[in-house]
């Protein structure tokens, strides 16, 4: 089976429904963080016909979160199609790939940003308690698509983005923010 222009995955499981603290495995009643507990990566199945893409069947694609819940995408059993734009926008809902050896490689003009470690530590009766930054306005490259070099931003460079474009998503188990070349507003390099 192979889409024109979209990818194929197969999706065995649409949630996290379970966390592991201490070395067991507890339920999570995911419905109370619905989009936090979606999974948004699975294996290919197939690329699309219509565009070369270098992903190959087997290889893990990272995708939009509604992919697991909208109807028109599931094609059947645990078959999932995801839409793929090579010229990017939000009609793209392919953000990456990860090859076998571990790498990732991001397609069109989607890019990963890590979160910058601001933590604060206050002491409440006794109990420390850290915070994040979650109003965060900045990053750093994590995964950068081939257009971003061309932007004047390179893997590691510190950049600024609009407001609510720090879409959270997890990437090989890390938490990331995934957005568009043009979320970003300016670059600090280095």
């Amino acid at each position: 089976m192979r889409a024109l222009g979209m990818f194929v995955v197969r999706l065995p499981k649409k949630f996290k429904d379970t966390i592991s603290i201490a070395g067991q495995e507890l339920y999570l009643a995911s419905k109370f963080d619905e989009f936090g507990n979606r999974i948004n990566y699975a294996e290919i199945v197939s690329t699309p016909a219509r565009h070369d893409v270098d992903a190959k069947p087997g290889d893990i694609l990272y995708f939009h979160h509604h992919v697991c819940v909208e109807k028109s995408l599931h094609l059947e059993d645990d078959l999932y199609l995801v839409r793929y734009d090579p010229n990017g926008g939000y009609g793209s809902h392919a953000y990456a790939y990860e090859a076998p050896d571990g790498e990732i490689h991001m397609l069109s003009d989607w890019v990963f940003v890590e979160q910058p470690q601001k933590v604060t530590e206050k002491i409440v009766e006794g109990i420390i308690i850290l915070e994040e930054d979650k109003d965060a306005d900045h990053g750093f490259i994590r995964y950068a698509n081939t257009d971003l070099n061309y932007l004047g931003a390179s893997v590691g460079d510190k950049v600024y983005f609009s407001k609510h474009s720090d879409y959270a998503m997890e990437v090989k188990g890390e938490t990331l923010w995934r957005m568009k070349n043009d979320d970003l507003l300016y670059v600090r390099n280095g």
